[in-house]
């Protein structure tokens, strides 16, 4: 299994996204890598992790800090444009491809991450929000705190775990 930098997935989901014809929002791109870590650990095992970074649970639902602070000049609902993440109309092909062979991912990790998208990428970034504000990890890690309250505590990865194998068994 690899280990990719949270930064290049980031950049490699809006590059996907913007080609399978999704908007991509930064607040949506949080919850579409928050869900990809989610299922990724169900999947691939929980001491498999697809990058480092640990959630935290901010208002507006899971937030990677270092996600944020790459696109924090961008509004949270506007189109994250190709230019920030160093592509264009004209080169987005070869970009995408460029940065998938730097990642190294394997079949499996591939065909997993392009159903990551298909699933999460189509909702909207209001409807990934009310999914995460549903469910016990951000949840768990927000208790105690007033409903627009700031907080940044870490979002425990053995409890999405937990959580989203859950789901899987009952599926």
């Amino acid at each position: 299994m690899s280990k990719v930098a949270i930064e290049d997935i980031a950049r490699y989901t809006v590059l996907r996204l913007t080609q399978n014809g999704n908007s991509i929002c930064p607040l949506k791109l949080q919850k579409v890598l928050y869900y990809m870590q989610a299922w990724y650990m169900v999947y691939f095992n929980r001491e498999n992790t697809l990058f480092d970074d640990v959630p935290e649970a901010w208002v507006n639902g899971p937030v990677y800090r270092s996600v944020y602070n790459a696109y924090k000049d961008v509004g949270m609902y506007d189109q994250i444009p190709l230019a920030k993440v160093g592509s264009s109309e004209e080169s987005l092909e070869k970009d995408t491809e460029a940065l998938y062979r730097k990642m190294g991912l394997n079949k499996e990790e591939t065909e997993f991450i392009e159903a990551v998208y298909k699933h999460y990428g189509s909702m909207s970034h209001d409807r990934l929000v009310f999914l995460t504000h549903s469910q016990r990890p951000w949840n768990e890690a927000r208790k105690g705190l007033e409903p627009f309250e700031y907080g940044n505590q870490e979002i425990s990865l053995d409890t999405m775990y937990q959580y989203y194998t859950g789901i899987k068994s009952n599926a």
